[in-house]
């Protein structure tokens, strides 16, 4: 019997052994899966240049075109003055585009990139080395999250969009440089500028995404520097941050403010249009050149325009690189964003499609504009 029992006891042992072996395998197998279903895959970047955004920037469902009211104008003749009216248009155009990137001046964008080498050694004089300020170390990854350079740079695609009678005209200045962190290193590296700003020291104050269970990230203090574990989401948050910088509140930072005007008047017409069509489609006037010239010719004409509010919950953003995507949306989303989005070299480019209202011209003066 004892010897039985001992036996018993060794094949329980040896079981006890083989059943922990297997727990301890088990648990390592799932550990394994967490992880490796954890990590997003990343994607490689592919090379942009001009021609590459303005193909990417035709994108019908960022335009989001629609007639929003009504426009009555006074239009005089000889024959006397009587009221006309025209729609009132609203869309978005692809003004803005923004790139958020690892190393210092070396923006995924081609022409940008060459100018950026030029003025290197100029704007690196400025800049500290080391990890604060990640001159030609590729600064990626900090203790507490990530850090990206950031450009605001004016769509090539706006000249093409320069004389269209059924889209308001753009405020972008094509390849112009609204932002250039470089050139802001101090508070872009810093945020000093934002420090002491409501903004920054209320907790969920404009905030991407739903504070505090899903948030991205807060728009302040505005530096290239973002406490996110996800490098897709971090680069997200100091573009919306530079794109804050550019049209909102810039003080304390280097910029050139873009549309910060809610309404104003702009010029439209192509004087070099050869006939009536052409003019009145570029939103110009054709009519005699002068009383004693019977000739005819394509006038310039004053059109109103409005710019929309720019805010992080409704600001559309189309990601053109390293994922091109054909549709828009705010910043901020729940779930599994990055999917198929995160950089293999860390680089990011995005459209900003601003809002746009205007009328369309009919000629005389404008009396007012009503929204539906």
């Amino acid at each position: 019997m004892e010897a039985h029992a001992i036996q018993t006891k060794k094949v329980n042992l040896v079981f006890w052994h083989r059943s922990s072996m297997n727990l301890k395998i088990i648990f390592i197998l799932l550990a394994f899966l967490f992880v490796l279903c954890g990590t997003q895959p990343s994607v490689a970047t592919d090379a942009l240049n001009s021609a590459t955004i303005i193909k990417r920037s035709m994108s019908p469902s960022c335009l989001n075109w629609r007639i929003t009211g009504i426009c009555v104008w006074l239009k005089c003749t000889i024959f006397g003055c009587f009221v006309v009216t025209t729609p009132k248009i609203s869309h978005r155009l692809p003004d803005l585009v923004v790139s958020s990137y690892v190393e210092t001046f070396n923006n995924p964008w081609q022409e940008v990139k060459n100018f950026s080498h030029l003025s290197s050694n100029v704007i690196g004089a400025q800049l500290s080395g080391g990890s604060l300020s990640g001159v030609g170390t590729g600064l990626q990854h900090t203790d507490s999250g990530f850090f990206y350079e950031t450009d605001v740079i004016g769509n090539p695609a706006a000249s093409l969009l320069k004389y269209n009678k059924f889209l308001c005209k753009s405020s972008s200045r094509p390849l112009f440089p609204y932002y250039l962190s470089t050139l802001d290193a101090v508070a872009w590296r810093t945020g000093i500028p934002d420090a002491m700003k409501q903004e920054s020291i209320t907790p969920g104050a404009r905030e991407i995404g739903n504070w505090p269970h899903s948030t991205w990230g807060p728009v302040y203090p505005r530096s290239g520097f973002v406490v996110q574990s996800d490098p897709a989401k971090a680069a997200a948050v100091t573009a919306q941050r530079a794109i804050d910088i550019v049209i909102r509140d810039g003080n304390g930072h280097i910029r050139k403010p873009f549309g910060t005007a809610s309404n104003w008047i702009v010029t439209r017409g192509d004087t070099a249009a050869g006939s009536k069509n052409e003019c009145e489609a570029s939103g110009g006037s054709w009519s005699k050149m002068s009383a004693k010239d019977e000739s005819y010719g394509c006038k310039t004409q004053s059109w109103h325009q409005w710019h929309g509010d720019s805010n992080e919950k409704t600001d559309m953003w189309q990601m053109i690189s390293p994922k091109h995507e054909s549709s828009c949306a705010p910043f901020g989303a729940e779930g599994d964003w990055s999917s198929g989005k995160i950089s293999e070299d860390g680089n990011y480019v995005w459209n900003y499609w601003r809002p746009y209202k205007c009328c369309i011209k009919s000629g005389g003066t404008l009396l007012r504009s009503v929204d539906f």
